[in-house]
């Protein structure tokens, strides 16, 4: 399963969202893989507030968020390790562009995280490190926008921050942890 950046982007466009797909994304995937779990109705309520909508959520939004909920649990829990962040592509989007929704992404995790209440007093060390990478990442922008290097750069940070991510999700998420809560 997997969803595409430039259809939720026309569609959060459509839906006047204030938010990127990137940001609620990683907001998503940081709520989960701290061990918090949402069902649909509260997904779709706290999605409504993140992406600042007024009045109802339109149909289309609605099946794109219930995906999205749905494809990113499966992927975080894949056996093939197949979880992608959800940026734009070398094909529709400049170095520029990507790198802004990589901070906006790991700025998502990391609220996504903090909001599932599960940040206590131990976090694990490796987790308590991918966080403060994922901070510095929240604030990445190009120094030199004419750099060859831009591009093999970027996909190097997006490479780490989707480690981060399933590093988070399996050490939030094992037997060593409480059960993952789920929100009614």
């Amino acid at each position: 399963m997997s969803l595409d950046f430039n259809d939720l982007a026309d569609l959060w466009v459509e839906s006047e969202c204030y938010q990127t797909p990137s940001a609620l994304h990683g907001w998503l995937t940081g709520h989960l893989a701290a061990g918090a779990r949402l069902q649909p109705a509260n997904w779709l309520s706290e999605a409504k507030e993140l992406l600042s909508l007024e009045g109802d959520i339109k149909p289309e939004l609605h099946n794109a968020l219930i995906e999205m909920l749905e494809w990113v649990l499966q992927d975080l829990t894949s056996q093939d390790m197949s979880y992608a962040l959800l940026l734009p592509s070398d094909d529709d989007a400049d170095v520029d562009e990507q790198v802004e929704c990589l901070a906006q992404w790991s700025e998502g995790f990391l609220t996504g995280f903090g909001y599932a209440g599960r940040v206590q007093k131990t976090i694990p060390e490796d987790v308590q490190e991918v966080l403060e990478h994922l901070a510095a990442f929240a604030q990445a922008e190009l120094d030199d926008h004419t750099d060859p290097e831009n591009e093999a750069l970027y996909s190097e940070l997006v490479e780490h921050a989707r480690i981060a991510a399933l590093t988070v999700f399996y050490s939030m998420n094992t037997s060593t942890h409480s059960a993952p809560k789920q929100l009614q």
